[in-house]
């Protein structure tokens, strides 16, 4: 099928730095698609390392907690071909005992990560697709694209290329007219609604203003990535980005979570304006059904890395409603699902859970709770108004 999901670039010519994205009045890459291989209804998104694989947490997660989609981080695309970071014959029988108990759960295979190293454009994106194609061998069902920063702000990894965007696009298309999935995880300030400054560096001061220097933080980089091809099948934002708008927003401002959350959601839907140069912009515009909301667990401390509670989750995606919520919800990381948290959610919310405050922490469990138990209430509210 062919995506419907469209998107307004309203520029003419952007500069040669980001691509030949537009030529003449408006452009943007487009294919056909089949269909996509990822779950029906909400997306429960799930990052697991080789640490999950040993700790046997990725089972648990699917089979009891509600996790329909798993993304394995890493792999590295280098002069060698594809290198991953954990075991993929421990994948390949983890994938069978999901199986063996009746869940069908979606198996994703990440490129990236902080201090990753960004694939080689000496070969071209569909040179990749046919090297990772070969290697994948019916293990992974697509790819999630976190191509991200580094400590060192002037490695080469600080920069979001021309050469790499293509290569990007090149990937997913291919990939995505062969029946796998793409998707983006953008950090919140490579695809910031709250903002319309455009840079493919990725060494910037964030954009809220903390009283400290930390030049870790993009300005709207996955924009150029978005304004060339319109068929990704998600895009996660990670709120969970250190110093991100939303911990400020959160942390210093004081402001409700969920009322960010039905703010964020609100904007991707409408679009937002991203301007280039000389007063030029081009508008991106990510709608409900390709939305993601990317969050932390139990490892986050609610200072640097922000927190958000399960409750305001799904409050925020009631209210928001069918038509408008974001698809799905991710989170980052399994491995830390299950341990006795020293940054867990009690801590800022005692008088909610003050009885579970030692007990592990699950959040893929505490969410899937959350939404059932909102959309309960919701149910009793319409039936009490009926009565």
């Amino acid at each position: 099928k062919t995506s419907t999901w469209t998107m307004m670039i309203s520029v003419v010519g952007l500069p040669s730095l980001i691509l030949s994205f537009v030529t003449g009045s408006t452009a943007a890459l487009t294919t056909t698609c089949k269909g996509s291989r990822l779950p029906e209804g909400r997306l429960h998104i799930a990052y697991a390392t080789g640490r999950s694989l040993r700790e046997g947490k990725v089972v648990e997660a699917c089979c009891e907690h509600g996790v329909n989609v798993i993304v394995w981080a890493f792999a590295h695309l280098t002069a060698d071909g594809v290198e991953p970071t954990f075991d993929v014959e421990e994948v390949v029988r983890t994938k069978a005992l999901i199986a063996d108990r009746g869940h069908d759960v979606v198996h994703l295979v990440s490129f990236g990560g902080w201090n990753g190293p960004h694939p080689s454009t000496r070969r071209s994106g569909k040179e990749w697709y046919d090297i990772w194609k070969k290697w994948n061998t019916g293990v992974f069902d697509g790819v999630d694209w976190d191509l991200e920063g580094h400590d060192d702000p002037t490695a080469e990894t600080t920069t979001l290329t021309p050469a790499l965007i293509a290569l990007i696009v090149e990937f997913s298309a291919l990939a995505r007219s062969d029946g796998y999935v793409a998707g983006l995880a953008p950090p919140e300030s490579y695809l910031d609604v709250g903002s319309s400054t455009f840079d493919l560096e990725l060494n910037h001061q964030p954009r809220s203003p903390w009283d400290f220097s930390f030049p870790y933080a993009g300005r709207n980089a996955y924009a150029a990535i978005l304004a060339e091809y319109q068929d990704f099948d998600f895009v996660s934002v990670q709120f969970y980005e250190g110093y991100s708008s939303a911990c400020y927003a959160l942390t210093r401002q004081g402001q409700n979570p969920a009322d960010y959350l039905v703010d964020r959601a609100r904007r991707f839907a409408d679009g937002f304006d991203v301007e280039v140069d000389d007063g030029r912009s081009f508008r991106v515009k990510v709608p409900p059904e390709r939305l993601v909301f990317g969050f932390a667990n139990g490892w986050a401390d609610g200072q640097k890395f922000v927190r958000f509670d399960p409750h305001d989750i799904a409050q925020a995606f009631h209210r928001l409603g069918h038509k408008r919520a974001p698809r799905g919800t991710m989170f980052w990381v399994l491995d830390e699902e299950g341990v006795d948290a020293p940054h867990h959610p009690v801590a800022m919310a005692p008088l909610r859970r003050s009885k579970l405050e030692d007990s592990p922490y699950f959040f893929a469990r505490d969410l899937t709770d959350a939404f059932r138990k909102t959309e309960v209430a919701a149910k009793l509210a319409t039936l009490a108004d009926d009565w």
